[in-house]
């Protein structure tokens, strides 16, 4: 009996640990996949886009110089 209580107290302690743990917000998404992937939408390979420029574009700077 008393490990069925100790079992029923620690799923309730588990349910309210995780009832109270912050959620994460937004989504992210993996740019190498961006280009390929059907489910990605069109605004975030965009944005992809623009942060593979400015890297490429601050890689060819440091070359340059």
């Amino acid at each position: 009996m008393k490990y069925f209580l100790g079992f029923v107290a620690g799923i309730i302690f588990i349910f309210l640990i995780l009832n109270y743990l912050p959620e994460s917000e937004g989504r992210y998404y993996d740019c190498g996949m961006a280009e390929w992937h059907p489910d990605i939408p069109n605004a975030v390979k965009e944005e992809c886009r623009k942060l593979r420029y400015e890297n490429w574009k601050s890689q060819n700077d440091k070359n340059t110089i």
